[in-house]
């Protein structure tokens, strides 16, 4: 058996080029527009993710069932946290001034890379009423 070395590149932030990431998908109560954002790692000091990045989108309930349907690969993504280094067992926040994107969401996509422990993520902002996307209330549950 031949070793094999990998060697990590990091780009001009320090966050590792890596392959592969791992995702989780979040409906929001009420769709609304965030103004901040917690990404915790507290009690991962060994396996923690190395950077996390926010994508958001406005989903109708067909849409939402679309989605789930092709396993969220919709083109409505748009960053919302461009990709940020992470640290471990310490709380991360993030304000307007770090988002890039101003206009209510329903849904969020929490992407990590390459893996690790996020004890939680907090959204901060507040209720918009949104034509054509109903409040959460009247649609029926969801397969997240």
């Amino acid at each position: 058996m031949v070793p094999v070395l990998v060697v990590l590149q990091a780009d001009q932030r320090g966050i590792l080029q890596v392959p592969g990431w791992e995702w989780a998908v979040f409906r929001l109560g009420h769709p609304g527009l965030i103004s901040s954002i917690e990404v915790d790692t507290n009690h991962f000091k060994g396996n923690f993710p190395d950077s996390c990045r926010i994508e958001a989108c406005l989903l109708t309930p067909e849409e939402e069932m679309q989605c789930i349907q092709t396993r969220w690969n919709s083109g409505k993504w748009e960053v919302l946290l461009p990709p940020q280094k992470l640290r471990p067992h310490q709380r991360h926040h993030y304000s307007k001034a770090d988002l890039t994107l101003n206009r209510p969401v329903s849904h969020v996509r929490l992407i990590i890379a390459p893996d690790g422990g996020v004890s939680r993520l907090h959204l901060w902002g507040r209720l918009m009423s949104v034509t054509g996307a109903p409040a959460n209330h009247n649609r029926p549950s969801s397969k997240l």
